[in-house]
């Protein structure tokens, strides 16, 4: 399938931008209509599946480039503050764990990026994008759950904000652990 795709590796990775910009968007919407947060699950979902694709194809078809590498980067710290803003706002965090928590998020995908661009080595060994992703499709089912219900009273989700912060700080110091093993000879 991804020696046939008709579209280029950059080409999907604007797409999973565009998939996840529109599943923050429904994160954001979700408060006033709830369905919101379970069709975010769907964008935010086929955006990672086509994040995983791009570096995919990109192999596959032999047209891996830098600049392909660079844009995977940046789209997906686009993608990962929209998608963590999104179900914050929607779910009215207060602002001050929104900051902190989406700086957090930002930190923990820079360092990993950072690594890599250090040390030339992809590690997936510590609390990074995969598990944000994965919390970000949980969580809306959880701010549906409390918004149809009745329950949302903000203090449950910003407990959730606060695993996101908890979560990110735990891949951070794993990240500056790394480093400090990779830097030995």
């Amino acid at each position: 399938m991804a020696r046939r795709s008709p579209l280029s590796p950059n080409a999907i990775t604007i797409l999973a931008l565009l998939l996840n910009l529109g599943g923050a968007a429904c994160l954001y919407l979700g408060a006033r209509r709830p369905v919101l947060f379970l069709v975010a699950i769907a964008f935010i979902a086929i955006g990672g599946l086509a994040d995983a694709l791009d570096g995919i194809v990109a192999r596959e078809q032999q047209r891996q480039t830098r600049y392909g590498d660079f844009l995977d980067h940046v789209m997906d710290r686009i993608s990962d503050t929209a998608v963590a803003a999104g179900w914050l706002l929607g779910n009215q965090v207060r602002e001050e764990l929104i900051v902190v928590a989406v700086i957090i998020i930002m930190l923990n995908g820079y360092i990993g990026t950072q690594i890599e661009a250090t040390w030339r080595e992809r590690n997936y060994d510590s609390v990074g994008r995969g598990e944000f992703v994965l919390a970000l499709i949980v969580f809306p089912i959880v701010s549906y759950i409390l918004y149809t219900n009745g329950w949302a009273d903000r203090h449950i989700q910003e407990w959730m904000a606060g695993v996101l912060v908890v979560f990110g700080l735990l891949g951070i110091v794993q990240r500056f652990a790394l480093a400090k093993r990779l830097e030995k000879p």
